[in-house]
């Protein structure tokens, strides 16, 4: 997924460290043990080093950046059966966002895996909302898909945040990793799935037009044009 996309949905805030402050600190400390502080020299020279450390340090230890999920508004279709399913798979995104965040922290790979999974769905509710026929199509996705796969991820926050792991640990984290490369092509699946009649539709037209131009003897004109 795209870092524009991703950027998209978080709002990050930069948090600076607080060691510079410590270390100026500090160093106000052994300077007044080591100089008399009675002399406007003396403050003139720490205030230059504390001004010099805190430059340094502040270019050497970069701002750690929080990213703050953007709430997911949910589309509308303007059916009620249907915008109360949105709305319950709008919640799973909201809750993916979130986790998101903390997987950010432990495994940016891991975190990139469920981004572009969220990013399937909300592509998913939003064809439902346009064509609220096809809601029967995703009712398992929904019932089932989204339910475990909630699961799965705070399973593996849970786990990595563990510190010692043993043997299980790691093969159930590895797990869960790899169930990850299944699920989005299955994802994808079930949104191709819902453009079956849609192409069922558009074949039978190209059919029906080749057929109609063929009839009239347009068609092979067309194609001698092309092999000029």
């Amino acid at each position: 997924m795209s870092n524009k996309a991703q950027s998209s949905r978080y709002r990050e805030v930069k948090h600076n460290s607080v060691i510079p402050y410590y270390v100026i600190a500090i160093s106000w400390i052994l300077f007044a043990a080591l100089f008399p502080m009675y002399k406007l020299g003396h403050f003139i020279v720490i205030i230059l080093i504390s001004v010099a450390e805190f430059v340094i340090l502040r270019h050497l230890i970069p701002p750690k950046v929080e990213r703050i999920p953007l709430p997911y508004e949910a589309p509308h279709s303007g059916v009620d059966d249907v915008d109360n399913a949105i709305n319950i798979g709008a919640e799973y995104i909201r809750k993916f966002d979130k986790i998101s965040v903390e997987l950010y922290k432990i495994d940016p790979t891991v975190a990139d895996k469920l981004s572009d999974i969220r990013e399937i769905m909300s592509t998913l509710f939003e064809y439902v909302s346009k064509n609220p026929d096809k809601l029967p199509k995703v009712r398992r996705f929904m019932n089932y898909y989204l339910p475990t796969l909630e699961k799965l991820m705070n399973t593996y926050i849970e786990l990595s945040n563990q510190k010692v792991k043993g043997e299980n640990i790691n093969k159930t984290l590895s797990g869960i990793t790899d169930i990850l490369d299944t699920i989005k092509p299955a994802f994808e699946r079930q949104l191709d799935n819902l453009y079956e009649d849609r192409a069922i539709d558009i074949s039978a037209d190209i059919t029906v037009l080749e057929n109609m131009l063929d009839s009239e003897g347009l068609k092979d004109v067309r194609t001698a044009e092309k092999n000029i």
